[in-house]
């Protein structure tokens, strides 16, 4: 577990073994990862194609998600690190490195303690993200969500209809003249997406959860 938490930082500075540090372990962890969240939303979301389940395995293991994991494991305390990365680095640098971290730890436990109990590791600080609901609102690109669900299940693409509003933009996301949903943003781009977004949370009852 020691090489799990090492970053390469320390490893240079205390002129420890060339292995001794997560980056080979983040490598096997992030496999175990991705193969266990394929199998779970490949059982929950069963209207869903291929296209559709590559965007919500993305979803879920995005960065934003392990850091929130790792951050919920306090596992930036018991991390290793250089003295030099830890003046010199950015946050978002060090907000990553929580990230690897997490995936080296599961490959950590995975020898340890076998593949089944990775795998429930994974599944149960995962479990809160598996609602279709939040999932969703943390859909990094709920455009392109939002259009493989149409042309799923109505073959068409979406539509948005856009207007000035004294707040900004107002943006209506319809499929079949039908679905809709609004928002209003000061962008364009913004009112899109969250428009996207809200239909998308309106269709999430076609998945099966």
């Amino acid at each position: 577990y020691e090489s799990a938490l090492t970053h390469p930082s320390f490893r240079y500075e205390n002129k420890v073994g060339p292995l001794d540090h997560f980056d080979r372990m983040e490598f096997l962890g992030d496999s175990i990862l991705n193969e266990v969240i394929c199998r779970k939303i490949y059982d929950l979301f069963l209207d869903a194609d291929e296209g559709l389940l590559s965007r919500l395995r993305s979803t879920l293991v995005s960065r934003r998600i392990l850091i929130k994991i790792a951050r919920d494991l306090k596992l930036n305390k018991f991390m290793l690190l250089g003295r030099g990365f830890k003046k010199s680095s950015p946050a978002f640098l060090k907000a990553k490195v929580l990230a690897d971290v997490f995936e080296a730890l599961i490959a950590a436990i995975y020898f340890d303690r076998g593949k089944k109990t990775a795998e429930n590791f994974i599944l149960n600080h995962f479990a809160d993200y598996f609602d279709i609901k939040k999932l969703f609102r943390l859909d990094p690109n709920p455009k392109s969500t939002l259009q493989e669900i149409s042309q799923r299940h109505w073959k068409k693409l979406p539509q948005y209809d856009c207007l000035p509003t004294a707040k900004g933009v107002q943006v209506t996301a319809w499929i079949d003249g039908q679905k809709r949903a609004k928002a209003v943003a000061r962008s364009r781009k913004e009112a899109e997406e969250k428009a996207a977004r809200a239909l998308v949370l309106k269709l999430r009852k076609r998945f099966k959860v």
